[in-house]
């Protein structure tokens, strides 16, 4: 969720019957986002602070260098951030919790999903193995997923396709590091 701003836009478009579950892992992030639901008056939202992952866990985020005013990226994929940012070292994380995204949604009483958007930083593919639930029971569901790397995005494709998911958008950058994917789930 980062700091909020497609949790608010979010909040404002699925209106007071809809709700939004917005998860982030980095704690100065998580308290950003915790101010600006404040901020906005978004009574319809939930944060959570936590890392989304393909089971409970402790992990580590790696963080780039700060200080260079590299903020927005961190990963808990170290080889994502060292390959972004190479004269970092791998001693700049912090520790997070980490669940599933079934878990997560089961703990808030969520059942039924329409939309997921997954930023993470090179980890889409552990997310998606920990949602299995919501990939196979959300009828009506679509799932905005920015992919890093090319090596994840065959086996993402492989993935949620075995859940009947077809790509209905797509667009990478130019460099074709990474790719926003937009699939919906076809019964």
């Amino acid at each position: 969720a980062h700091i909020g701003l497609y949790t608010i836009i979010s909040s404002k478009r699925v209106g007071a019957n809809g709700k939004v579950v917005a998860i982030e892992a980095h704690p100065s992030n998580f308290e950003m986002l915790k101010s600006n639901i404040k901020l906005n008056q978004l009574t319809n939202v939930t944060p959570l602070n936590y890392a989304v992952y393909s089971k409970e866990t402790k992990i580590k985020l790696y963080l780039p260098d700060e200080e260079s005013g590299y903020t927005m990226h961190h990963s808990i994929m170290s080889n994502y951030v060292f390959t972004k940012y190479k004269d970092k070292t791998e001693d700049k994380f912090v520790e997070v919790n980490a669940n599933t995204l079934d878990y997560l949604l089961q703990l808030n009483k969520i059942t039924d999903v329409n939309w997921v958007k997954i930023d993470v930083e090179g980890a889409e593919f552990e997310v998606l193995k920990g949602a299995s639930n919501v990939l196979s029971k959300s009828k009506d569901i679509a799932l905005l997923i920015e992919v890093h790397g090319l090596d994840n995005y065959r086996p993402i494709l492989e993935f949620v396709s075995s859940y009947n998911f077809k790509i209905e958008f797509e667009k990478s950058n130019k460099t074709g590091d990474w790719r926003h994917i937009v699939l919906r789930k076809h019964d």
